[in-house]
């Protein structure tokens, strides 16, 4: 018989302490929540022990479900298996230890489990704590026979009264509980409050997160028979003294006579939130079948429901994995991948679904869970396809969010100057000689293996008018792409490629006061952002920090110390637009050196800039830098500014 591979006892404590901290807050009630989802349950309950409370005045957390539970032997099973709890167990599935990794770790003092079936409808009842050598044990109780004989000890019992815990077991089961199962959260002591969750320095979690949590994490609440799963948590308020305002809420008193109020809060997922008033559709953003669900929501409404104590205020861009949200995104940067401008980034809701990895398809791609849960990651580890996603949606950008964009920007204070288009042309003409780049392109007799990066060679980042929601896919015979496409080097790639000397277009540059989050930056390069200038839009727009110090005493320097009988504001619009020219070159010449031959390693193979080492070049902090000290923009501006506002001071 062969000896098959396992997980020394002494081991485990380990795994467990591992996988709770690569989870994340809240990470427990999300796993109890699921494994009662699971169990077919119609009710899930996050309540309050009401017993321990009024007689030792003891607060502890218990999830409580209507589901199928579980049997004696399987409740074994499920507590003491560190990866299986009696369920099938698959990469697309179950792991079998979430629950444990994410609620042990807090409350070593033990967790109670007491469940109903049809097999044992008194109720089977384990606890599992940590020991003195840090190993996790059920606790065990004496067997005695019909005459109080000790016959052997056992880890599951009948739910009992347990006067030195303050409670009877069997009395925590509510009234519409007939089979199902209860957790109690006891902590790290017989006294531990365990009602707010973990307190752990690094997590501090509250009521109020909690319920928001569970809000935003799942994204629809399943429904049984039609009806959504009913979820509540409860919370607790001291009742003030001589407050005599009656309450629908449950009041328990208190040893020490204080009442508190406990307050049942419901829950009811992400998209309960989307106002119904959002305008709304779906992008499909590549092969696989990965679909964008966006949402808007027009002025003057609210752009999420409820309030906040229920969830966050702002909208959020998510991926749904199996109806749970995961790399929930509220900023500036991810919304951008996408072509969402800053102005109405706070009115949209974007839910991206891409397939599920199953063992049943292995070679289709498809996205995966890691093992808490708590990110995800592509077929073969490979992180989540953001850009390339991005450029997608952005490509077939829907008309109403197109619209909303057009309609926030008429309303800002921003001017495009329209001799900014010829003046870029004209600066990256005289340039070129310098900045065509050694790049990929796709050729039959190519020796460089790589994928499409979406564009072709020769042609233009800028291009004439397009209706919005277009698919803004190249043309067929007679269009404007080039034949040849402009590659992503890449070991597997599929299309062969030779390296060639090719040029490109060049986005545009807009000015304006960065917010708090982005202040300290003096520009940043915007990809999928689009700026119209002379009835050309441009692809890509470099914003500039009107507020930076920098760029403050540029202003001033210029307008008080070199031309100061001159307009002022003149004088600044020279040093915005010379700077502005500067910075898109800079990113004109990062972005041709994408698929640029730079060498050879000692076996011959050849060295390629890629698409992270140009997105390294045009980072905020990078950009920034690059724009800091210029001497030749110091003479640019003094030449073309001495033709326009004459001497400067002094000369």
């Amino acid at each position: 018989m062969p000896m098959y591979v396992h997980v020394p006892a002494e081991a485990t404590p380990h795994l467990i302490r591992q996988a709770y901290e690569a989870g994340g807050p809240y990470q427990w009630a999300r796993e109890a929540w699921k494994n009662s989802e699971e169990s077919g349950a119609s009710i899930i309950h996050f309540g309050i022990e009401e017993q321990a409370a009024e007689r030792q005045g003891v607060l502890r957390r218990t999830i409580m479900d209507n589901g199928d539970g579980m049997r004696p032997d399987d409740l074994k099973v499920f507590l003491t298996t560190f990866g299986g709890g009696g369920k099938p167990i698959g990469v697309d599935g179950n792991f079998g230890q979430g629950f444990k990794s994410s609620v042990l770790p807090w409350n070593p003092y033990g967790v109670v489990v007491i469940s109903y079936t049809a097999e044992a409808p008194e109720g089977a009842m384990l606890w599992i704590y940590r020991d003195g050598d840090g190993n996790y044990a059920l606790k065990e109780w004496s067997a005695e026979d019909e005459n109080g004989d000790f016959v052997s000890v056992t880890p599951v019992v009948q739910p009992f009264l347990d006067d030195d815990h303050g409670c009877d077991w069997s009395n925590i089961r509510p009234p519409w509980m007939r089979t199902g199962t209860i957790m109690v959260l006891l902590g790290s002591a017989p006294d531990s409050d365990t009602w707010m969750g973990d307190q752990d320095p690094s997590r501090k979690e509250t009521v109020d997160d909690l319920i928001r949590y569970l809000n935003s994490r799942l994204i629809d609440v399943p429904k049984r028979d039609g009806v959504p799963i009913e979820t509540t948590v409860v919370d607790l308020y001291a009742k003030k003294a001589g407050d005599r305002r009656s309450t629908r809420d449950k009041t328990v008193s208190l040893p020490d006579g204080k009442a508190m109020v406990w307050r049942p809060r419901r829950v009811h997922g992400l998209r309960h939130f989307i106002p119904d008033v959002a305008v709304r559709g779906s992008v499909a953003v590549d092969e696989h079948g990965t679909q964008v669900d966006w949402f808007y929501v027009p002025e003057p409404e609210a752009p999420v429901g409820g309030t906040s104590d229920y969830i966050a205020q702002r909208p959020v861009a998510v991926v749904d994995y199996q109806g749970e949200a995961y790399h929930a995104d509220r900023g500036k940067s991810r919304y951008r991948l996408f072509g969402v401008t800053d102005e109405i980034m706070g009115r949209t809701w974007l839910i991206v679904r891409p397939p599920v990895y199953s063992d049943s398809q292995p070679t289709r791609w498809g996205v995966i869970t890691q093992a808490s849960r708590h990110m995800l990651f592509g077929k073969g580890g490979s992180e989540l396809p953001w850009e390339e996603w991005g450029d997608r949606f952005f490509d077939n950008f829907p008309e109403e969010l197109s619209k909303a964009q057009e309609s926030a920007r008429a309303q800002g204070t921003t001017q495009t100057d329209p001799s900014m288009a010829k003046n870029l042309a004209r600066i990256l003409d005289r340039l070129n000689p310098r900045f065509k780049a050694s790049r990929l392109v796709s050729s039959a007799m190519g020796k460089v293996p790589g994928n499409s990066g979406g564009s072709f060679a020769g042609t233009p980042g800028a291009r004439g008018p397009r209706t919005a929601g277009s698919s803004g896919q190249p043309g067929g015979a007679g269009g404007t792409s080039g034949p040849r496409h402009v590659l992503v080097p890449a070991p597997a790639g599929s299309t062969q490629g030779s390296p060639a000397r090719v040029r490109g277009g060049y986005p545009a540059f807009e000015w304006k006061s960065f917010d708090p989050d982005e202040c300290k930056y003096l520009a940043q390069y915007v990809h999928n952002a689009t700026c119209v200038i002379n009835d050309i839009e441009h692809r890509g727009v470099v914003y500039l920090n009107s507020s930076h110090p920098v760029f403050v005493q540029e202003f001033s320097h210029w307008a008080n110390e070199i031309w100061p009988k001159a307009d002022g504001g003149k004088v600044q619009e020279l040093v915005q637009r010379v700077y502005g020219e500067e910075a898109v070159a800079h990113v004109v010449h990062a972005q041709r050196l994408n698929g640029t031959l730079v060498g050879k390693t000692e076996g011959g193979d050849p060295i390629l800039m890629g698409e992270e080492d140009v997105r390294q070049l045009l980072e905020p902090a990078a950009l920034s830098a690059a724009l800091l000290g210029l001497v030749n923009v110091e003479q640019r501006i003094l030449t073309q500014g001495g033709g326009q506002f004459g001497r400067r001071a002094g000369s």
